[in-house]
């Protein structure tokens, strides 16, 4: 594919085809609007003759002619102009909905590990302002481009009957004012991406800022925080005006002194020729009158530089972002044979740094398995490669005795529902961030999945129960009621395998041992995988699994790794140790 139909490519995100029936119609909408400035043209003509010729009387029925030709364009230009119209405001409206929402198909299968080395600020300026970028550039600029090119030519043929020397003295200062448009181009691509750096660094500065307002006021930080983003935002403001006044301002200024160079030249060619009586004074008329609406057009064609350079980032962005490959997933029907769940030397890092060790684990069917040991010991890691957030980097993780990575996404997830530590609930009712578990559950089902969940009972007491409205991310509410809900959601959900991380981290003691009511009930026929710090909340799962430095240092239940006397048994004992110390610090105060 060569360079220029990888980029058209781009810039229309793929619809090339569609996209070329729609500037045809702008095509011939751009030639209808042309026809006026013929019929002007040859109007001075037919109103010159009596001029040019003394005695001879003013041609009435080429006069009816060109109005009826105007009459007819007028007519031609209502139809051309709706349609050309319509059709690049909704057609490639919905060329960019189609897109947009095949971006969001393609993210959603690519690994955890693109998002956690992505950073947020650089995503949403993606989705959001690059594909404005593109929209607005295939609907208003490359139409333009494309209208003022196809005038150019119309203009060359038509100047040229008239006078082939006066039509070399219109265009040939137009090449003459390209290398500074090339300079500038190169330009404005240097300031261009620091002004998108810049960019990038706002957007991820306002969304930190943003999201973490509640803990930087509770440090008395917002407002030292503040002057960080006040200092990125003057970054970008800087970045915006030096593309401007170092590539913007100075290609328009030479521009436009060259093609100003060129009216003098015009009038000053037709002189000559009109002195020497070898051109006509409508000739040295006509000319002058269309070198001004000839070269107003390409001035446009300066100012496009700007928009193509910072569009041309924009689809190059979109388009690296489409490249980035998703996890592989093979073709066919493989279901998984019940619910058992088998790690075979499995190792895996984030990068370089490698968290698991050659593990060999499994999970029985329809048990509860608790995974413990110190923070970054690889626990989470462990869940996330049985959800296939992350593929391993060696040997292999089965459900039911099949690979994971020969089930396809739809039918693993659907097998399994998640409660991590960091709960994130979507700003739309609390009945819709529960029903998200099972979008055809009723109001009943999702009411008995919240009354399990205990948190029924915190959602009646809402001014509008299971309508009131979540803030984004659940900002709402508080973590314990937030992770309720989350727990409701994959109750609801009702899937064979459950893996909860930390899921009962924020909650109070009440309602804890509810929830490992509501947990226990659900063992009878269904696998789990529970990831918890304190000890007590596991001590009565059917295998317990203690992982150090990614490696897995013991196993059994409660009671034989109490005997062991180890690193489980260490831990139990620190935390009745800190529970006590706590309540006789209490007692002292």
């Amino acid at each position: 594919m060569s360079a220029f139909r990888k980029w058209f490519h781009t810039m229309t995100l793929g619809q090339t085809k569609k996209y070329m029936k729609l500037l045809i119609w702008c095509l011939f909408d751009s030639f209808v609007v042309s026809i006026p400035y013929a019929v002007m043209v040859m109007a001075v003509y037919v109103f010159l003759i009596p001029v040019d010729s003394p005695g001879t009387s003013l041609p009435v029925d080429r006069v009816w002619i060109l109005l009826g030709i105007l009459i007819a364009q007028f007519v031609g230009y209502l139809f051309i102009r709706k349609k050309s119209y319509l059709d690049f405001c909704i057609g490639f409206a919905g060329t960019t909905k189609t897109s947009r929402i095949e971006m969001g198909e393609h993210l959603r299968k690519l690994s955890m590990g693109f998002f956690s080395s992505r950073d947020a600020g650089d995503l949403s300026t993606v989705l959001l302002r690059d594909y404005t970028e593109i929209e607005t550039f295939a609907q208003q600029i490359l139409p333009q481009v494309a209208t003022i090119l196809i005038r150019f030519s119309i203009a060359v043929v038509v100047l040229s009957a008239f006078d082939v020397r006066m039509m070399l003295a219109v265009f040939i200062v137009i090449p003459l004012a390209l290398p500074f448009a090339v300079l500038s181009m190169k330009k404005m691509e240097k300031e261009g991406l620091l002004l998108q750096t810049s960019q990038q660094q706002a957007s991820s500065g306002i969304l930190e800022y943003v999201g973490g307002i509640r803990t930087l006021k509770a440090f008395h930080m917002a407002g030292n925080h503040f002057v960080r983003l006040k200092n990125t935002l003057d970054e970008q403001r800087k970045a915006a005006i030096a593309i401007e006044t170092r590539a913007a301002a100075p290609v328009s200024m030479i521009g436009r002194f060259v093609l100003n160079c060129g009216i003098g030249l015009v009038m000053f060619v037709g002189s000559i020729l009109l002195m020497a009586g070898k051109l006509a004074v409508f000739y040295y008329i006509a000319f002058l009158l269309l070198t001004l609406t000839i070269y107003d057009p390409v001035l446009s064609l300066f100012t496009f530089i700007a928009d193509l350079t910072r569009t041309t980032r924009s689809g190059r962005r979109i388009r690296d972002l489409f490249e980035e490959l998703p996890l592989p997933e093979k073709k066919g029907d493989r279901k998984p044979e019940g619910t058992a769940i088998e790690l075979k030397d499995v190792s895996f890092g984030y990068g370089e740094k490698e968290v698991l060790h050659h593990v060999d684990l499994s999970f029985p069917e329809k048990s509860v398995t608790a995974l413990v040991g110190p923070s970054g010991s690889g626990k989470s890691t462990i869940t996330k490669l049985i959800a296939r957030f992350w593929d391993t980097d060696s040997g292999t993780v089965t459900i039911g005795g099949v690979p994971v990575t020969d089930i396809t996404t739809e039918e693993l997830l659907g097998n399994i529902s998640m409660v991590f530590q960091d709960v994130y609930l979507f700003r739309d009712t609390i009945e819709a961030n529960i029903r998200m578990g099972r979008s055809s559950a009723t109001r009943e089902e999702v009411i008995e999945a919240a009354k399990k969940a205990a948190c029924h009972e915190f959602i009646m007491a809402l001014p509008d129960g299971y309508d009131t409205m979540v803030g984004e991310g659940g900002s709402t509410l508080s973590g314990g009621e937030k992770q309720r809900i989350s727990i409701a959601r994959a109750l609801l959900k009702d899937a064979p395998v459950i893996l909860l991380d930390e899921a009962t981290s924020s909650l109070d003691p009440e309602n804890e041992v509810m929830i490992q009511h509501a947990i226990s009930a659900l063992v009878e026929n269904k696998t789990v995988i529970v990831i918890a710090h304190r000890l007590q909340s596991i001590s009565n799962a059917d295998q317990i699994v203690v992982l150090d430095e990614g490696r897995i240092v013991e196993k059994g239940n409660h009671e034989s790794l109490l005997e062991k006397k180890g690193i489980y048994a260490k831990m139990w004992n620190e935390q009745n140790q800190a529970g006590n110390w706590r309540i006789n610090e209490l007692k002292n105060t």
